[in-house]
């Protein structure tokens, strides 16, 4: 009798743990359901808002009420879904008195299919103006994400030109000025499922907002009493302040401070309110400029001025150059830069080879030689494609616009202390931006002196090398001669329109 006891209590805890155990495996399997549906409906979400951003910019260029669609929403469902969801939307109490683009609208899901989102079984309030989303059939994630995107507030996505032949992404995170807005080369949607795939095969550059061109370009008369203030007349960009200079474009450049934050970690500050600075052909941190050291040095080598003739020839290209990009910055209030630093023929993908001023090929393939600063610049310069090697002023823009991140070291962020392929860490990337405080230092335009061309951003040396065992900021400028063959500097491009 006492082995049967035995035997019937196990085989009664045996029953219980199965029991267990198969509610555990229930609990997971349903678990796993849950969070890809959460997934989906976030990715949703992002995709709706790329749409309506689309819908705006079709509307805004043809004036055509046909692309804002749906049923208009008034104040009371506004706040009744405020309150239930504890959000505060961005527009008040007028929003029945405001122009057709700029209400709420209502989007089932046959209205979706209609601008393009086939397959959805939500309904979604949305502000085609400032691309604000809210799904109001679900309202928030198993897990607690309420599924409501606000606004862009810098710049509206859907006023963002695209150049030909790219089209912007449609993955959350890359797709609103705010995160930092990013083209894909190709015709092709990028979306999540093909996104990895993209980003290694496919041209990528991001949209940097400048909304006043004189925070970024003055005349060469500029001076801390007389300020420039450019407009925009048909074409041409011009001084209104200084007459006998008014199209003689040059970059505003804000040198920054370095501040030691803590042991070995740096700051590079920028005060961005400047308008006092001033322009000196011939020293100093200046451009559009040739540096010629003797006179026959650098720009001054006829091995170096790229076929125009001259140093002073070589001069006017950059003028004309310059005045070229700053003309389209003040047009469409922006620029893109290459999300990476470039690669082979100045491509701009990750998990590739990058391209530096070497004048050989590293066998492992870490690096390629281009040849100095001038080989870079080559590289870079191609008029009929509006690309160009980015200016000092520009990245300057790229600083400002990311902002207190770009001006203060980390030592956490597991840089690199090796040249690297484009793009490998993940905690090195800002507004969609990679390697700007690790991997390679990077080329600009800007000249200083007679025999320096000005360098930007932290690189793989710094927190063991030549900076001496620092961390410095993304904003930190320095100078090196152009025809410095060394493989630590690479440079990037940048796209106006």
């Amino acid at each position: 009798m006492r082995e049967e006891g035995i035997t019937l209590v196990s085989l009664v805890i045996t029953v219980i743990v199965l029991i267990i155990l198969a509610g555990v495996g229930v609990y997971a399997g349903v678990q796993s359901i849950r969070e890809a549906s959460s997934d989906k409906l976030e990715s949703e979400l992002g995709m709706v808002q790329h749409a309506v951003f689309q819908q705006y910019y079709s509307y805004t260029v043809s004036k055509d009420g046909k692309y804002i669609v749906g049923e208009p929403v008034n104040i009371s469902e506004i706040d009744a879904i405020e309150s239930e969801m504890g959000i505060t939307m961005q527009k008040g109490e007028e929003i029945e008195d405001l122009p057709i683009g700029e209400k709420y609208y209502r989007l089932t899901p046959t209205l979706l299919e209609s601008i393009g989102i086939e397959g959805s079984e939500d309904t979604y309030i949305v502000d085609y103006s400032t691309g604000e989303v809210l799904n109001e059939t679900v309202k928030k994630t198993v897990t607690g994400i309420v599924l409501y995107l606000k606004g862009s507030s810098v710049q509206e996505a859907s006023e963002v030109p695209i150049p030909n032949g790219y089209v912007a992404s449609q993955v959350p995170g890359e797709n609103t000025v705010g995160d930092g807005l990013v083209i894909y080369e190709g015709t092709a949607p990028v979306t999540e499922s093909n996104h990895e795939e993209a980003m290694e095969t496919r041209n990528q550059f991001v949209w940097i907002p400048v909304e006043d061109i004189n925070t970024m370009v003055m005349c060469s008369s500029n001076s801390g009493s007389s300020v420039c203030n450019l407009v925009l007349e048909e074409d041409t960009l011009k001084c209104t302040t200084h007459e006998d200079t008014a199209t003689d474009l040059v970059g505003r450049l804000y040198i920054g401070t370095a501040i030691e934050q803590s042991n070995g970690v740096y700051s590079y500050e920028m005060d961005f309110t400047k308008r006092d600075q001033t322009y000196d052909a011939n020293s100093g941190y200046r451009e559009p400029a040739v540096v010629i050291g003797n006179g026959t040095e650098y720009d001054g080598s006829g091995s170096n001025y790229h076929r125009t003739g001259s140093a002073n020839n070589f001069f006017t290209q950059l003028k004309n150059d310059f005045k070229r990009m700053a003309t389209s910055v003040a047009e469409n209030e922006g620029f893109y830069i290459s999300r990476y630093e470039i690669g082979k023929n100045g491509e701009s993908k990750k998990e590739k080879t990058v391209l530096t001023s070497a004048n050989n090929d590293n066998q492992e393939g870490n690096y390629l030689g281009t040849n100095m600063w001038y080989g870079l610049y080559n590289v870079c310069r191609d008029l009929n494609k509006n690309k160009q090697m980015i200016w000092g002023c520009q990245y300057d823009q790229v600083i400002k616009y990311i902002g207190e991140e770009a001006e203060t070291g980390h030592d956490n962020r597991n840089l690199t202390t090796s040249r690297a392929l484009s793009g490998q860490n993940e905690l090195d990337k800002m507004k969609n931006i990679y390697d700007l405080e690790g991997n390679f230092r990077e080329w600009t335009i800007e000249a200083n002196s007679s025999i320096h061309r000005v360098i930007r951003g932290s690189y793989y040396g710094s927190p063991l090398g030549a900076l001496g065992n620092s961390y410095y900021s993304a904003s930190v400028r320095n100078i090196t001669y152009p025809n410095n063959v060394s493989p630590s500097y690479s440079t990037r491009s940048i796209i106006y329109l």
